[in-house]
């Protein structure tokens, strides 16, 4: 079977490429991989003690700040994936010099192989969200079974917008060294900390349409809610996904006959 010129030879090495990334993301390190589950559970301690205790936050309708910590939570570990998984994948084709240029393999696996890093965070933040809810009282939701929907959709995005950065990256290296900036503002200019509700209308009616916000969306209303998402939101990523995906598999393909000058 072959999809998008990506046959069953590409998934092996697309796998073979993650866990020997994983792996050595933490070569060196005392504690090795514990780091990658220890790293998003600080950084959502962290943000979970400041908005639960210096600068309270509560949802609308309710008082208790459980409710909130899950709230936050559920949006918090799918931007830590959009965050990861974008990193990784604009950097993979200059970090993996070598690879590219020693190994007959499609190079646009990387920066796929870049958005899947997200994974491991995404995956701490539910199983978080899965135990504040036990403490809680409540009993998982039914709609949980739509998660791989959802991921694949999240993954299409960001592997979308990986293979355009990544191929950008090889001849403007400045694209790696901003990102983190860039990503930085549209955390804080997207719904993640605080309800749409809180922004003015005008902005409102922009950012409804936020990428960034509708995946975080998705999971609050599997996970934390339990209902069916909203039909035009499930639509609207779908196709701005599949658009991204093509659109920058298409760039990269242009640009890769030239890494080897640039690399």
């Amino acid at each position: 079977m072959n999809v998008a010129s990506f046959d069953r030879r590409d998934l092996v090495m697309l796998m073979s490429l993650f866990r020997m990334n994983l792996g050595d993301r933490f070569l060196g390190s005392s504690l090795g991989l514990v780091w990658a589950v220890l790293s998003p559970l600080m950084l959502m301690g962290i943000f979970c003690f400041v908005f639960t205790f210096v600068f309270p936050g509560r949802l609308p309708g309710k008082s208790d700040s459980h409710s909130y910590l899950i709230w936050l939570v559920s949006g918090y570990g799918p931007w830590l994936a959009v965050n990861e998984g974008l990193m990784s994948a604009t950097s993979s084709v200059v970090s993996n010099t070598g690879v590219v240029k020693n190994i007959a393999f499609k190079s646009e696996i990387l920066p796929i192989v870049g958005a899947l890093m997200g994974l491991v965070p995404l995956g701490v933040g539910l199983v978080v969200i899965l135990a504040l809810q036990v403490v809680g009282g409540e009993a998982p939701k039914w709609t949980l079974v739509l998660l791989p929907f959802v991921l694949a959709i999240q993954l299409l995005f960001i592997s979308g917008i990986g293979l355009f950065l990544s191929a950008l990256n090889v001849f403007v290296r400045d694209t790696a060294l901003i990102l983190p900036n860039c990503l930085t503002m549209i955390l804080f200019a997207s719904p993640i900390f605080y309800n749409l509700s809180a922004y003015p209308a005008p902005i409102r009616a922009f950012l409804v349409y936020n990428p960034v916000y509708i995946i975080a969306e998705l999971y609050r209303v599997i996970v934390v809610d339990g209902t069916l998402p909203p039909t035009w939101m499930v639509i609207y990523m779908t196709v701005l996904s599949v658009c991204a995906f093509a659109g920058g598999l298409w760039w990269f393909r242009r640009l890769k006959s030239f890494f080897d000058t640039r690399l």
